[in-house]
């Protein structure tokens, strides 16, 4: 399609050579591209996402197999019965990391796939209208059920945003705190301790050298297993979506989703 020349194009009834702020309005439909554009992205993004599954990934020597959730967490070891003729006792967490670094990366691969080429079509994820604004469903919340003044109204809204502005520094002081935090856990037996950093990556994994030495294999997977997945339960009671969610932030975003409640928390509706 050739391409409206920039005098046709109206920016806010100005000509575009003259609008300089704004977004500008084309004869041709380029806003509705645009919008059509991003919403199929922001769906496709989504699908893959949904379409990520389990991934399972060997280390070179083949001794060592890592299984890694759609949430992207290891959610399985699996130590084979010769191990010992590709590792030591030294060797095997190395092992461990070399399995789930593939697994990661075939997952990201996995991903990537499914964004790019979709193996089943991509239904559009469609963007609010602008009459259907959060301001516009509380107008509508409020207009057969208004209480309270424009005053008290505006004073609250105050206070609202006075808590939103402190409740960002807090947020992002606290999501540094756990992202620099190093969780560990153990296996029941305590033979095996893992560490991992806030974001759910493997920092370091122990296994009882005595103990290795006469474990049977299916054992060893086991312990290592149970002993990340404890480091990830301590870890998850801190992640960055239930710091946001015990905010006044994490208030303030679910108030938006809801405008009966926002009109409430505003002193418009009883």
């Amino acid at each position: 399609m050739r391409e409206a020349p920039r005098s046709a194009i109206v920016c806010h009834g100005r000509p575009a050579a003259e609008h300089t702020r704004g977004p500008c309005v084309r004869p041709d439909g380029g806003i509705g591209r645009n919008r059509d554009d991003i919403e199929v992205g922001a769906a496709a993004f989504s699908q893959a996402t949904r379409s990520l599954g389990p991934v399972t990934a060997k280390d070179e020597s083949g001794a060592v197999t890592v299984t890694v959730s759609a949430a992207g967490k290891i959610s399985g070891v699996v130590v084979a019965a010769r191990w010992l003729d590709s590792h030591t006792a030294d060797t095997l967490t190395g092992g461990i990391n070399e399995a789930f670094a593939r697994a990661a990366a075939a997952r990201l691969e996995q991903w990537g796939t499914s964004f790019v080429d979709p193996p089943a079509p991509v239904e559009r994820m469609p963007s609010p209208l602008p009459h259907e604004s959060l301001a516009s469903r509380l107008r509508e919340a409020v207009q057969e059920d208004r209480t309270g003044t424009a005053e008290a109204t505006m004073e609250r809204m105050r206070d609202l945003l006075h808590e939103l502005t402190e409740s960002i520094e807090q947020v992002k002081s606290e999501v540094d705190a756990h992202l620099a935090r190093q969780y560990s856990g153990r296996s029941a037996s305590g033979h095996a301790r893992a560490t991992i950093a806030g974001n759910g990556n493997l920092l370091d994994l122990k296994l009882d050298r005595d103990w290795l030495d006469r474990a049977h294999p299916t054992n060893i997977g086991r312990e290592a297993t149970q002993a990340i997945q404890e480091a990830y339960r301590k870890a998850g009671a801190e992640d960055v979506n239930t710091i946001i969610a015990r905010s006044p932030l994490g208030k303030i975003q679910r108030l938006s989703e809801d405008p009966f409640a926002l009109a409430q928390e505003l002193g418009l509706r009883d």
